[in-house]
């Protein structure tokens, strides 16, 4: 599962455009920016190989860049973070999402530009459908 799949599938659940693979588009005033996670955990490969293995699990990082109003941002980030929470058995392109565990928010600050922002850390577990 890529990144591009992540952002493809958060943009569906959200039924929001403005959501980026890797990156951020920060002219934007409202833009979601998922990112590889700078901890992930250790590959986990069954006895047998890739094979066997079938559930698979990617860590990732969600940037929430939103409004120069802190407490929209906010909203926005509890709202995200309750969607992914509800994300069960979500079937996209060869794989199926059997759970999503986001961390809670944190904020980080604002940007340059003043625009609010807050990060979930979120491991999303799931399975090959081959």
């Amino acid at each position: 599962m890529t990144l591009l799949n992540l952002a493809d599938i958060l943009a569906e659940i959200l039924d929001f455009d403005d959501v980026y693979a890797g990156c951020l588009d920060g002219t934007k005033e409202k833009s979601i920016g998922i990112y590889n996670s700078k901890n992930p955990q250790p590959k986990r490969i069954c006895i047998g190989g890739k094979a066997c293995t079938r559930t698979l699990y990617k860590d990732i990082t969600i940037l929430i860049h939103w409004t120069d109003n802190p407490t929209q941002a906010d909203v926005e980030a509890e709202f995200v973070a309750n969607k992914l929470d509800e994300i069960r058995e979500y079937q996209h392109e060869g794989f199926t999402i059997k759970l999503v565990q986001p961390n809670n928010k944190v904020w980080v600050g604002r940007d340059e530009k003043g625009i609010c922002e807050y990060v979930i850390n979120t491991t999303v577990i799931y399975e090959r459908n081959d």
